[in-house]
């Protein structure tokens, strides 16, 4: 039986008093790629934001490596080995694609000494070439490659993914999934949330999809692709 990493049990989650996420239970295993798919406004970020602790839950708990983590606060839980690449990316824009890298690192310093850069110009080597460049003056694929390694600058164990193919060109979005799979090849564990629906469920393992804040539908990646809901709703089929 596969070792549960993360487990998320009837979690409820929001903004003030705006509820977004309500009584939601999903769970990842080790070495597996987990998807979380749904229209906009359904919550997959804000559930991702909840995990990482940049939003507090209002009820339910998540556990990691069988830890409660749920009420840690943000820097703890990165140190449990948790990190998050935000919609987006969130890079720092005037500042080198190596500092960018160096910020990464914020939560253990020591990950430093291991050459775990090395390590990222290994997987995504138009980094190591774009190096001494601002983060401002890189293609929208190549931010996302660099906002990918940062996360894995603290070399975690689990990396959470937000919406990886946003605003990017197919050829883009082909490429970016490519060294996703590198990543899976690597044996680093990941959820997934994205609204690029064929490519998420190809990449996934298992699947969840997330509606109005439940969770609706479960199921391997493979399945979910052959399901009328998904066919109709999501894959315009």
């Amino acid at each position: 039986m596969s070792e549960e990493i993360l487990r998320v049990s009837n979690l409820t989650s929001g903004y003030g008093k705006v509820t977004v996420l309500q009584q939601v239970s999903l769970s990842v295993n080790k070495e597996e790629v987990v998807a979380v798919i749904g229209p906009n406004g359904a919550g997959k970020s804000t559930l991702l934001k909840t995990i990482s602790g940049l939003v507090r839950p209002i009820s339910g708990e998540i556990y990691f490596k069988g830890k409660r983590i749920d009420q840690l606060s943000p820097h703890l839980i990165a140190k449990e080995g948790i990190a998050h690449v935000p919609e987006g990316g969130r890079l720092f824009p005037n500042m080198s694609v190596w500092e960018n890298l160096l910020m990464g690192a914020y939560a253990n310093r020591e990950t430093l000494k291991s050459g775990v850069l090395e390590k990222i110009y290994q997987i995504f080597p138009v980094l190591k070439e774009r190096r001494n460049q601002f983060a401002r003056t890189l293609s929208g694929g190549e931010k996302q490659m660099l906002a990918i390694g940062r996360g894995l600058t603290m070399e975690p164990s689990f990396l959470m993914l937000d919406e990886p193919s946003l605003g990017l060109a197919p050829k883009l979005v082909e490429a970016i999934y490519e060294e996703l799979e590198k990543l899976r090849g690597l044996g680093l564990t990941i959820l997934l949330v994205e609204q690029n629906t064929t490519y998420a469920l190809d990449l996934a393992d298992r699947a969840y999809v997330l509606e109005n804040g439940r969770v609706v539908l479960e199921g391997a990646g493979k399945e979910l692709q052959e399901n009328e809901h998904i066919k109709k709703h999501y894959l315009g089929l």
